[in-house]
């Protein structure tokens, strides 16, 4: 058989092989099954066989064979191995407890690295977005700069009644009717907006999901017409 007839032939075993784990996988809308269960393993074991043939050959291997070739250079490696064994000594209980340098090492970076990420990208460009002019003149002449104004007026409205939400609560007893009921209103429509957004996010995974499951279909249908000579 020449190459491009195996090629082909790879090539319909892979496109029929991907066509049973979908049905496999949609089979689940009539409830669980084992078929469906299988499909769920067979992606786990082969996501983290990959994963690990991904961690071996791109980080692991590469920085063992500079240790190996130039330790004098390359000594922190050495460094991060060791790390990477007394991770694995977790499995063995006489040396459980040195697995927890690692873990704590692991955590706390990440946990730096968590807080960095939401204050470097999400928290001061929101800040940086508030200062902004709500002068129409000074974004655009026209329509056009009031427009941007009007933006940028309600999102710093936005931002701030949602603020107050996570802030301040109406006084249960006392004081005065008035502050009582201007803080219960703006609770009440920091929590609304809130909704709103919630519902945005919900409804773009929902379209998201819906694409996903859209383009499945379409490999379907296209699989089984290309079977049955659909196609011409």
């Amino acid at each position: 058989m020449t190459g491009g007839g195996v090629t082909t032939v790879a090539q319909l075993a892979g496109l029929a092989l991907s066509a049973l784990l979908t049905l496999a996988v949609l089979s689940y809308l009539w409830g669980d099954n084992p078929v469906y269960r299988a499909s769920q393993y067979l992606m786990a074991g082969l996501t983290a066989g990959y994963a690990a043939a991904l961690a071996w050959n791109h980080v692991l291997a590469p920085r063992l064979r500079a240790l190996i070739t130039e330790p004098a250079e390359f000594w922190p490696y050495g460094l991060m191995l060791l790390l990477c064994g007394l991770l694995l000594a977790r499995g063995w209980p006489p040396l459980q407890r040195l697995s927890g340098l690692p873990l704590a090492l692991m955590l706390g970076v990440g946990a730096a690295l968590a807080v960095g990420g939401a204050i470097r990208g999400t928290l001061l460009p929101q800040m940086g977005a508030m200062i902004v002019s709500l002068s129409p003149a000074r974004h655009a002449p026209g329509i056009t700069g009031l427009a941007q104004a009007l933006d940028a007026g309600f999102m710093l409205l936005v931002t701030l009644t949602v603020l107050w939400v996570y802030r301040y609560r109406a006084p249960s007893e006392g004081g005065s009717p008035l502050p009582r009921a201007l803080v219960r209103g703006i609770d009440r429509t920091g929590r609304l907006l809130m909704l709103v957004v919630v519902a945005a996010s919900l409804a773009g995974a929902a379209l998201s999901y819906f694409a996903a499951l859209r383009g499945r279909v379409d490999f379907m249908l296209d699989w089984l017409g290309s079977l049955m000579g659909w196609g011409g």
